[in-house]
């Protein structure tokens, strides 16, 4: 039973009998209904046949969403206008950072715009460190300690927003937002830091005389680990990074060009691969195709042969000795490419030991499918002289002509460059 709103009458018929001066009243302080307008006529229903409630509620409703919209859209603009204002300007990029224990010194950041060199001196405040800058193109930016030795780098273009963090005394163990490619090179840094932080150090102390023979050890892992790297991340940035800031111009030409080669062509098109791409037209201008030298060697039965590269797609050629330690670990992938490629690819393992009795003993123990021969006179026989052998086991790859593709690279490496000539 619905009641008037002035009066306490009862209802007849389910019909409040309300005249129009009361409806607007009623109307003025519901609510729901608060700012109608409408007009209704002496005699309407407040609810029953004539049902004008729900057309109105309607119109009302129309009428609230058209408000609420226009709310939400003020506030979408608004949000849009903040999230802009927030992110990098597609004109400049910039570089922010909190690096501790810098004990207050300063640290420079040197890199190399169309206008020339720009060397910013920052200084930390509570390690909070800030600068902007714009160049349009990829470029690195290197980090310098106050006594002017290296702290860390990045690569920045316009539209970066690059944040560091972490320990200034561990570069590292850093962290850094903002790019694909400083992740990736970075989380490289993190996941090899005890090597290269000691390496580091090694370096630093071979600096000023000859190579200590830590330093040296230590390089032939980082190499090993530079390789394995490049040969999982062919179009990877960072592949082309690591060569040029650790391997060009600190180890053998030959593995640096083997590297190179394995990197995809369009990544070296870019910013980070012009200077091992320069290194390469330098090199080529330096030397034409790099072919087997003569090689002679001598049989388990004591017969002379030489190397024919014409008998196969592909010679892969591992140089090893018995008489030292670790040298044979290659012999699974000499085992594999044998099964794998049978006569399209021609496997030998050439040994490097003094004495042929040593090297005897070993490959009459086992029944290896692949030609085992050994160069007499060692690292100093005719044609293994001119390889540059510097450590082994030591892969080397040819094409049916007898050019040089490859070598010094890990087997994973090598067998890219092996599909390559059998699979053209």
């Amino acid at each position: 039973m619905l009641f008037s709103k002035e009066s306490s009458a009862p209802v007849s018929n389910g019909v409040a009998n309300i005249g129009e001066l009361e409806r607007s009243e009623w109307i003025k302080r519901s609510p729901l209904l608060s700012g109608f307008s409408g007009k209704f006529e002496p005699g309407d229903g407040f609810w029953g046949d004539k049902v004008w409630f729900l057309p109105q509620i309607e119109y009302i409703c129309k009428k609230r969403k058209r408000f609420y919209m226009s709310k939400i859209g003020a506030i979408l603009c608004i949000g849009v206008l903040l999230l802009c204002g927030c992110g990098g300007n597609s004109n400049e990029f910039s570089v922010e950072g909190t690096l501790n224990n810098l004990g207050g010194r300063p640290v420079y950041a040197v890199y190399r715009l169309e206008s020339g060199i720009v060397i910013d001196t920052l200084r930390p405040q509570n390690g909070y460190i800030a600068f902007k800058n714009s160049s349009p193109a990829l470029i690195p930016i290197q980090f310098y300690y106050s006594d002017k030795t290296p702290l860390t780098q990045i690569y920045v273009q316009n539209g970066d927003r690059i944040e560091l963090s972490g320990d200034g005394q561990d570069p590292f163990g850093l962290k850094v937002k903002g790019s694909s490619l400083n992740k990736e090179l970075f989380k490289f840094n993190q996941e090899n830091k005890g090597l290269l932080s000691v390496w580091l150090v090694e370096r630093n102390a071979s600096a000023s005389g000859s190579p200590t023979p830590r330093y040296r050890e230590l390089s032939e892992k980082l190499q090993e680990v530079i390789a394995t790297y490049v040969g999982k991340h062919r179009d990877s940035p960072v592949s082309a990074i690591l060569v040029n800031d650790y391997l060009l111009g600190n180890v053998d030409e030959a593995l640096c060009d083997s590297l190179v080669g394995l990197m995809d062509k369009d990544m070296l098109a870019g910013a980070v691969g012009e200077p091992l791409t320069r290194y390469r037209e330098f090199e080529s201008e330096l030397k034409s195709d790099t072919v087997l030298p003569y090689f002679s060697w001598v049989t388990v039965a004591d017969t002379t042969e030489r190397l024919n590269a014409r008998r196969a797609k592909a010679t892969l050629l591992c140089f090893w000795a018995a008489e030292t330690a670790g040298s044979r670990q290659y012999e699974p992938f000499l085992r594999e490419t044998t099964a794998r490629y049978d006569t399209a690819v021609q496997v030998v393992d050439i040994s490097l030991d003094r004495d042929s009795a040593v090297w005897k003993r070993v490959v009459t123990a086992d029944s290896a499918r692949w030609a085992r021969r050994w160069a007499k006179d060692g690292y100093l026989a005719a044609g293994v002289k001119n390889m540059h052998i510097h450590k082994l086991p030591y892969l080397v790859v040819a094409d049916s002509a007898g050019r040089v593709v490859a070598r010094g690279l890990p087997p994973d490496s090598m067998r890219q460059y092996i599909d390559r000539l059998v699979k053209p």
